[in-house]
């Protein structure tokens, strides 16, 4: 039973829908094809314990039961009514569910938004009325809901005509398409782990994904939350929904199907080519230790895995110890751990000794280790096996234990006797991979919670992801408040048209009015001009052609760098003004900076992704940039140990902590961390706010070159 939602909270309360007490099928008949007469059978058939009522006006009974003409007639308000009628019937027919005081519904009708044009219209009309009389809707465009606990089957899904029974578990899926839902559903029962609920959402015209995200955190038997997700309209109450599941601790997989282009980014910057769409779930995902996949296949896979596995249970670091029993597959499984952020680490030398007595003179004791099959055939080496196994338990470089089982050993049964028990004695991790599993280990496996890995691959990309997710659960948390809205953004940038690029000068006044520390530079339009700047700003220096036009100068020929004496400035200034009038652009001046030299070259930008907000973003920077695509990304605001977080996953800033002079990190750290509390106050639709590089030494860091793109005001 689901438990009411919070009072104070942005979710509604769709615990009658999940556990209705009466079901009505409106426009269910006895008719061949009729899918409100499937649905009252499927809900007699699964023995759903409470009142099904149909209703038709041209019907006396459906499938032996009573049917009822109106929603009127029934003998009280329905907790949930299945609307089994045509797209242009069910506006209608939930006004007057709402009238005879039915609150819960689920439309399956397509021929809504996802059809377009006139079906866009039907659907706004849908959400008017359930706004309008407070109905709570699951669908349009969707096949419903199945919970195998009570058990109920609010679907007309063909897959559970293949079903004898439910079979109950814990892990609830929810999915935008119903196909993905029904197809999870079937292939985790053939597999002997049963799902609690299967909630197909379709176009989401009033509940959402987030809401039910919400509902499945507060249900007691859920335990696992699988999704498919194709797109979200409200991102603060998905990431709300996020939220939760990380809080209590429910496991949210999550498979993101749909387009994959570039939400809003200035083409102009190197934002642009480095972040996209799939880049913002990403780090969405990350922040709350949703777990992303990218099949169904390990959709299903890591929901299973972690089914029987408790979050303290999941491996508390990268380090998988491959037990074979013969062939090469550990050598083969230490290269695809390496491939999915683990390790095959060597056992510490106590270990090894301590196993030396423990297994045959013919096992490998270097790791992946090599049982042998000698290890079942001989009674002695098997009554040693458990020894041996909490030895590789107990050795602290190894966090998973990870068995790699022949396919056709005879002696299957002891082999999973010493499976169950070392699970039940150790606190790690422990894994199966069984290509051709024998009968015994289907049967018995699953039924102690532990799911059989049919491929070697599958079970250590499982690992990786459950490992993650553990890591993301105490990674450090965004920014704790937000900050004021102080910064005069309209004394820089006043009333910018869409499209609209702030040259550098304007953009480095910008940074440091909001603290930032910018290398010294003046705008300057004659050479003598120029060359009083470089005195100014300190030799040696860049000279910079400065254009609206122009926002990467030295593809454009308009960078003139190292620039050293009173001379060189002038024959920069002659040269840039000449190489401007050859490419056709027309310069506002020459910006002449100081030149900061040596340290490590950082990018750090900003923008606003139309669904999750302002973004920062940290990765490689100056020539590098999208070269070697390194970048990290968070939602904004963030915080001094987030920002520096960031910068410690680019490989560019760990390749740079093996080398002499170290870089000053956490002074970089304080500088994202200031930079994205100044673009989260950012007032405009769509922007892009760039400094590419900062410079970043042992004792200092300073922003180089700044860009703003107002793309929408």
């Amino acid at each position: 039973m689901i438990r009411a939602a919070r009072p104070a909270g942005v979710f509604p309360d769709v615990s009658a829908m999940l556990a209705p007490k009466s079901i009505a099928v409106i426009g269910a008949s006895d008719q061949p094809g009729n899918l409100g007469g499937t649905a009252v059978r499927y809900l007699q058939r699964f023995k759903y314990p409470g009142a099904i009522w149909p209703v038709n006006p041209r019907r006396q009974s459906v499938a032996g039961l009573a049917c009822f003409p109106r929603p009127h007639d029934l003998p009280g308000p329905a907790d949930l009514a299945i609307l089994a009628l045509s797209a242009d019937s069910v506006v209608d027919m939930i006004r007057e569910c709402a009238e005879a005081g039915i609150r819960h519904g689920i439309v399956w009708a397509g021929g809504f938004a996802e059809v377009g044009g006139k079906g866009i219209e039907r659907q706004r009309a849908l959400a008017a009325a359930c706004r309008d009389t407070g109905f709570k809707l699951c669908g349009p465009n969707c096949i419903g809901i199945v919970d195998t606990h009570r058990p109920m089957t609010a679907s007309f899904a063909s897959s559970l005509v293949e079903m004898d029974e439910l079979l109950p578990g814990n892990i609830s899926m929810i999915s935008q398409s119903g196909g993905m839902a029904t197809v999870a559903q079937a292939l985790a029962q053939r597999a002997g782990f049963g799902f609690r609920y299967v909630i197909s959402t379709g176009n989401e015209a009033v509940l959402t994904t987030a809401d039910f995200i919400h509902a499945l955190v507060l249900d007691p038997k859920t335990k696992v939350i699988a999704a498919y997700l194709e797109g979200v309209d409200d991102g603060s109450k998905f990431v709300a929904a996020l939220e939760e599941a990380r809080a209590a601790r429910k496991p949210l997989i999550i498979l993101k199907g749909g387009a994959t282009a570039a939400s809003a980014r200035a083409a102009v910057a190197h934002t642009g080519a480095l972040v996209g769409e799939d880049r913002v779930w990403d780090a969405v995902f990350r922040e709350y230790a949703a777990i992303r996949v990218h099949s169904q296949e390990e959709l299903l896979d890591v929901a299973m895995f972690l089914s029987g596995n408790d979050a303290a249970s999941l491996p508390a670091g990268n380090g998988v110890a491959a037990l074979t029993f013969g062939g090469g597959s550990g050598v083969l499984s230490a290269d695809q751990a390496t491939q999915c952020g683990l390790a095959t680490p060597p056992f510490s030398p106590q270990s090894v000794e301590r196993l030396r007595s423990l297994v045959t003179p013919l096992a490998s004791i270097a790791n992946p280790i090599d049982l042998t099959p000698e290890t079942y055939n001989q009674p002695s080496w098997l009554a040693l096996l458990p020894a041996a196994l909490d030895v590789v338990a107990a050795d602290p470089n190894i966090h998973t234990l990870f068995f790699q089982c022949a396919a056709t050993a005879h002696r299957a049964p002891e082999i999973i006797d010493e499976i169950c028990a070392l699970r039940c004695r150790t606190s790690k991790t422990v894994c199966v991979a069984w290509p051709l599993a024998p009968a015994v280990a289907l049967e018995r496996l699953p039924a102690e919670g532990i799911y059989l890995f049919p491929e070697i691959a599958r079970a250590i990309r499982a690992i990786g992801q459950s490992a993650r997710y553990r890591a993301n659960l105490s990674r450090p948390p965004r920014a704790a408040t937000l900050p004021a809205a102080g910064f005069d953004w309209a004394a820089f940038v006043a009333d910018p048209a869409a499209g609209t690029v702030i040259s550098e000068h304007q953009c480095h006044r910008l940074l440091a009015a909001a603290g930032l520390p910018t290398a010294a530079g003046r705008l300057a339009r004659s050479p003598e001009e120029a060359m009083q700047a470089a005195r100014a700003v300190g030799y040696p220096v860049a000279v910079k052609g400065t254009s609206a036009a122009v926002t990467h100068r030295a593809a454009a020929g308009l960078l003139a760098l190292d620039v050293r004496s009173d001379t060189e400035v002038r024959d920069a200034f002659h040269g840039l003004v000449a190489r401007a009038r050859e490419v056709g652009v027309e310069l506002e001046g020459l910006y002449v900076q100081h030149m900061v030299q040596g340290g490590l070259e950082l990018l750090v930008s900003a923008f606003r992704d139309p669904v999750f907000g302002v973004m920062v973003s940290c990765g490689a920077g100056g020539n590098l940039t999208e070269v070697i695509g390194d970048v990290t990304l968070e939602r904004a605001p963030v915080g001094g140990a987030l920002a520096l977080h960031m910068l410690e996953r680019l490989r560019i800033v760990q390749h740079a902590a093996r080398r002499a002079p170290a870089v000053d990190l956490r002074r970089a750290a304080e500088f994202v961390a200031q930079f994205s509390q100044l673009a989260i106050t950012a007032p405009w639709r769509r922007f892009v706010l760039e400094v590419n590089p900062i410079r970043v030494s042992a004792d200092d860091v300073v922003a180089v070159d700044g860009l703003l793109v107002v793309e929408e005001p």
